[in-house]
């Protein structure tokens, strides 16, 4: 299942942003800059090989970052450049254990690498998981897929691991057999493996100690359930937190903030996942709800706790400051500006980096005061790749397809790819048709109506938004107003979704690192 060349070797550690919001909390140890622009403030820009959705990260004066190559994934990449300079210290590449077509409805190099002192660890969502040392070597490489069966998920696997001194946590949730694995950082073997139930979710697990004891947090799929580091044994669940299948938790301190996107077919009213629960006080094997979060609503972006207060940002990018110990919302503010990367805080600053390159940098407190506005490029002419070109098949999010024969050699423009990289958007479906497909896939009796058992698992929580009438079955008026309604929600997704598009952001020594699907760009004081 996985091969082994060596062992991880030791070396110094400098700054560090090591991981997924850097364990959780999104927060720099070093003030940052506050001002930049495309002509001051960065210093240096480099387009990458491929194409990737994960956060950078940092080690050591050196930055990783995780991509894609070819039409198809048919490569994974680690580039690792020195953080001040932009120069290449190494490069890693490796033919995929699982193909699958690059284009914006599936994930690409999504899940974010994680450094330590010994090497960088990196998990891709064609089931790679690869250990390499601080020069470039590998030292094992597993296939997850070998033990999960071919990812089933409609926008592949998104989840980042956690990791703490010893193990890396990795969580595994889609159609298929699904799991929170425990793996040895040294060697890559399995210390511990618990079965999950098969539900689709991108959000990353956390670690935080609970009554003197170390254990990796997952919110997904309804639930919130910590489970020991050690052996894996579940210690705790919180029930009834539905929408957390994208935000992942904050840890602060013994406080876990819940974070959660409002489901299908919900409104604002029904939603009440995001709240805080006190991680010290468990009683009848769940932890204390301290405020449930009545109006505030997560999407792709984490919150962030910033001193006495916490950030959520919604769909329509307004962001909510709530009181962190009452829950009650101290104000409202329409950032326009749609956010998929979680925000950095650096003192008593709180930035928010929104996909259009622009980033808003916020001072925490009672009323909003903007401290700056700042863009990586001009806004009205944004760049286009350089050598991406996105796949033209297999655009319904469920893998196959391929890529379409203008891309029979990656990088050279044609009629159908461009040379501004917004090429066609592959094959139409009927209005939602992938999900209302998949609900039928249930329909054992072949009367186009759906009730008990023939709902899949998978789409039971949203039973009582789509049934509109109450009868306890999904009829053909019920699945044709869920398709309108889905379609309707998504109908510019392809445009959306076009790079660049700033995906993840990390921070140490004093920069930014800022990724979008083909280029980083580092923000620094001196530049």
């Amino acid at each position: 299942m996985f091969s082994s060349t060596g062992f991880l070797r030791a070396g110094d550690s400098v700054g560090s942003w090591s991981s997924f919001r850097d364990g959780g909390a999104s927060r720099a140890s070093s003030p940052l800059p506050t001002r930049w622009s495309a002509s001051e403030g960065i210093a240096w820009q480099k387009e990458l090989e491929g194409y990737g959705q994960s956060a950078p990260v940092i080690h050591a004066g050196k930055v990783i970052v995780t991509s894609v190559i070819g039409p198809n994934c048919q490569q994974i990449a680690v580039d690792c450049l020195d953080l001040a300079t932009g120069q290449v210290a190494w490069s890693y590449r490796r033919a995929s254990s699982n193909e699958h077509p690059s284009n914006y409805m599936n994930a690409r190099a999504a899940p974010t690498p994680i450094v330590d002192d010994a090497g960088v660890y990196a998990f891709f969502e064609t089931g790679d998981f690869v250990a390499l040392d601080w020069e470039g070597e590998m030292i094992w490489h597993r296939d997850e897929t070998e033990t999960s069966g071919k990812f089933d998920n409609s926008h592949g696997i998104g989840a980042s691991p956690a990791s703490d001194a010893t193990s890396l946590y990795l969580l595994i949730e889609h159609g298929g057999p699904s799991s929170l694995s425990a793996i040895n950082k040294t060697d890559g073997s399995v210390r511990w493996s618990i079965e999950r139930d098969s539900t689709k979710s991108w959000a990353s697990p956390v670690i935080a100690t609970v009554d003197g004891r170390s254990q990796v947090i997952v919110s997904s799929g309804g639930t919130v359930t910590g489970y020991d580091t050690v052996d894996g044994s579940e210690g705790w669940q919180l029930d009834g937190v539905e929408g957390n299948s994208v935000p992942s938790p904050v840890v602060d301190g013994e406080r876990l903030i819940v974070a959660a996107r409002l489901p299908e077919f919900s409104s604002d009213g029904q939603v009440r996942a995001n709240c805080a629960v006190e991680l010290s006080r468990l009683k009848d094997g769940k932890p204390e709800v301290l405020w449930r979060a009545e109006k505030a609503i997560s999407e792709y972006a984490s919150p962030v706790v910033c001193g006495e207060f916490v950030y959520f940002l919604n769909k329509a990018n307004v962001l909510h400051c709530i009181d962190i110990a009452t829950g009650e919302i101290v104000y409202r503010k329409r950032l326009s500006l749609a956010c998929w990367a979680t925000p950095i805080v650096a003192g008593d600053l709180v930035y928010f980096f929104a996909k259009s390159g622009e980033t808003k940098v916020v001072r925490a407190g009672p009323t909003y005061e903007e401290v700056a506005v700042n863009a990586l490029w001009d806004v009205s002419n944004p760049p286009a790749p350089l050598h991406y070109r996105e796949s033209q098949g297999g655009h319904g999010g469920h893998g196959g397809g391929g890529a379409s024969g203008a891309h029979a050699k990656e990088g050279v423009p044609t009629e159908e790819s461009p040379a501004s990289g917004h090429g066609g958007e592959g094959p139409k479906q009927a209005p939602g048709g992938g999900m209302v497909a998949r609900m039928m896939a249930g329909d054992a009796n072949g009367d186009s109506v759906l009730e008990g058992e023939e709902v899949p698992e998978m789409f039971r929580a949203m039973i009582g938004r789509i049934d509109t009438d109450g009868d306890g079955r999904i009829d053909a008026d019920e699945l044709e107003a869920m398709a309108k309604s889905f379609a309707e929600r998504r109908k510019d997704s392809a445009a959306s979704a076009r790079d660049p598009i700033v995906y993840g952001v990390a921070a140490a020594d004093g920069r930014i690192a800022i990724r979008t699907g083909t280029r980083l760009y580092i923000v620094a004081h001196d530049h």
